[in-house]
C-alpha cells in the first residue's frame, strides 16, 4: 500500500504543479494582455470561483472520494459517479442563470471592468471548473488516479494556456476556458469505470449518502475557500478598479502554491483512509505518520514561505513587470499564513476519512467570522490590503492549531 500511496502522490502532486504553474504562468500572460486593471480582473473572477465552487458542487467533490471506495460492485460505482455528474450539470446550470440574474449588482459591487459581461464570463468559467473537478473526484474515487491526472492537467492547465493565445481579452478567456474545462469533463466522465471490491458484512453506500455527506461538510467547503478569496473580494469592494486586489489575489496565490503540496495529500490519501478506516483493525504505524504529518507540512512550509519572501522582490519584477513592484510589501505581509494552513490541510484527509469524522464546520465557519472582524477592525488603522492578509493569518493560526489537536485526539483515543 505504501509504495502505491507514494507513486500515486508523486504523480498527483506533480500534475497539481503542473496545474498551478499554468496559472502562475497565467498570471504573466493576463498582465502582459490587460495591464494592471485586466489582472485584478482576472483575480476577482478567480476569487468568485474558488468561494462558490464548493456551493455549486454541493459537497460532491469529497463525497465521491469518500464513498466510491465503498461501493462493491463496478457497475455501481459508475452510475453513482454518473448520477452526481448530472446533478452537478443541473446545478452548473442554475448558478449560471442566477449569475446573469443578478450581473447588474454583482459587477458594481466587485469592481469589475467589464460590466455585466464580465460577471457572465466569470459565470461560464465557474460551470466549467466544477464539472471537470467533479470529473476528476469521480475518476480518483475509483482509483483511476491516471485518468484523474489526464483530466486534471487537460482542463484545468493545459486549457487555460491555450485560452489565453487565441484571444487578447480576459473576458473571452475567462468564457474559452471554461467552455474548455467542460468538454473535458464530458470526455472524462466517460472513462470512469468501477471495480468490484467486496466489503463483507459492510452496508452500501448509495447516492442519497453522498449528497448527505456533502450537505453537511457544504459549510466547511464554503469557509475554507473563503479564507483565501475573501482577502482579494474585500480589498477589490474597499478600492474597486484598483489594482491592490490583484496583488492580494498573487500572494494568496503564492500560498496556494506552498499548500498544495500538502493539499494533494487528500485526493490521494482519502480514498484509502477511508477504506482502511471502513475496516476493522489499524496499523500503528500509520496512525502515528498521520498523527506526525501536520507538523511536518508545517516546517517544510515554512522554509517555502521564507524563500518566497526573500527572493519577492526579483519574483515580482521578473514576473509581472516593474509596474507591480507595490506588490512586494504585500506578499511580505501575507505569505506566512501558509506555515498553518498546510497544517490543515496535511491533517484534512485523516479527519475526513474517520467513520465519524469530526465536524469542522464549526471551526472553520468560526476562522472566517474571525477573519472578516479582524480585516474590518485593522482596516481602521491599516490599509485594505495589509488588514485584510493580517486578518487571514491570524486566523488561519487559529485553524492549523486546532486540526493538529483533533487529529491527536482522533488518533490516540
Amino acid at each position: 500500500m505504501i509504495r502505491a500511496l507514494a507513486r500515486d502522490y508523486v504523480a498527483t502532486t506533480l500534475v497539481q504543479w503542473f496545474v498551478l504553474g499554468a496559472g502562475l504562468f497565467l498570471f504573466h500572460l493576463v498582465a502582459a494582455v490587460g495591464g494592471v486593471g485586466g489582472f485584478a480582473y482576472y483575480q476577482i473572477a478567480r476569487g468568485v470561483v474558488s468561494t462558490f465552487q464548493p456551493l455549486a458542487t454541493g459537497g460532491l467533490v469529497q463525497g465521491l472520494q469518500r464513498y466510491l471506495p465503498r461501493i462493491s460492485t463496478s457497475a455501481g460505482a459508475e452510475r453513482t459517479a454518473r448520477s452526481a455528474f448530472a446533478v452537478q450539470a443541473g446545478a452548473a446550470g442554475v448558478f449560471a442563470l442566477a449569475g446573469v440574474a443578478l450581473s447588474p449588482w454583482a459587477d458594481r459591487f466587485l469592481g469589475l471592468p467589464g460590466g455585466a459581461s464580465s460577471v457572465v464570463a466569470t459565470m461560464v468559467l465557474l460551470t466549467g471548473t466544477c464539472l471537470c473537478t467533479v470529473t476528476v473526484a469521480a475518476l480518483r474515487g475509483t482509483h483511476q488516479v491516471v485518468h484523474a491526472n489526464v483530466v486534471a492537467g487537460a482542463g484545468l492547465g493545459l486549457v487555460p494556456l491555450a485560452a489565453i493565445q487565441m484571444t487578447d481579452s480576459v473576458e473571452r478567456f475567462l468564457i474559452l476556458q471554461g467552455a474548455g474545462a467542460a468538454v473535458v469533463a464530458v470526455a472524462g466522465m466517460l472513462t470512469v469505470r468501477g471495480r468490484t471490491v467486496p466489503h463483507p458484512g459492510k452496508p452500501e453506500p448509495t447516492f442519497i449518502n453522498l449528497l448527505s455527506y456533502g450537505a453537511k461538510r457544504l459549510p466547511a467547503d464554503m469557509a475554507l475557500p473563503a479564507l483565501f478569496t475573501y482577502p482579494t473580494l474585500v480589498v477589490a469592494a474597499a478600492r474597486p478598479g484598483g489594482g491592490e486586489a490583484g496583488y492580494v489575489g498573487f500572494v494568496t496565490s503564492a500560498i496556494t502554491l506552498i499548500c498544495s503540496l500538502f493539499g494533494t495529500l487528500s485526493p490521494v490519501l482519502l480514498p484509502r483512509l477511508s477504506r482502511m478506516f471502513h475496516r476493522s483493525g489499524h496499523d500503528g504505524h500509520t496512525l502515528r505518520i498521520l498523527t506526525s504529518l501536520p507538523v511536518l507540512a508545517g516546517a517544510l512550509a515554512a522554509v517555502a514561505a521564507v524563500t518566497i519572501a526573500l527572493a519577492a522582490p526579483y519574483l515580482i519584477r521578473g514576473f509581472l513587470g516593474p509596474e507591480f513592484h507595490a506588490a512586494v510589501r504585500v506578499l511580505h505581509v501575507g505569505i506566512f499564513a501558509a506555515v498553518p494552513l498546510a497544517m490543515f490541510y496535511a491533517a484534512r484527509p485523516t479527519l475526513d476519512a474517520l467513520p465519524e469524522p469530526p465536524r469542522l464546520n464549526r471551526l472553520l465557519l468560526g476562522c472566517l467570522t474571525l477573519q472578516v472582524l479582524l480585516t474590518h477592525a485593522a482596516m481602521t488603522v491599516l490599509s485594505p490590503e495589509y488588514a485584510a492578509l493580517a486578518a487571514m493569518a491570524a486566523a488561519a493560526t487559529v485553524l492549523g492549531i486546532r486540526s493538529v489537536s483533533l487529529v491527536e485526539r482522533a488518533l490516540t483515543t
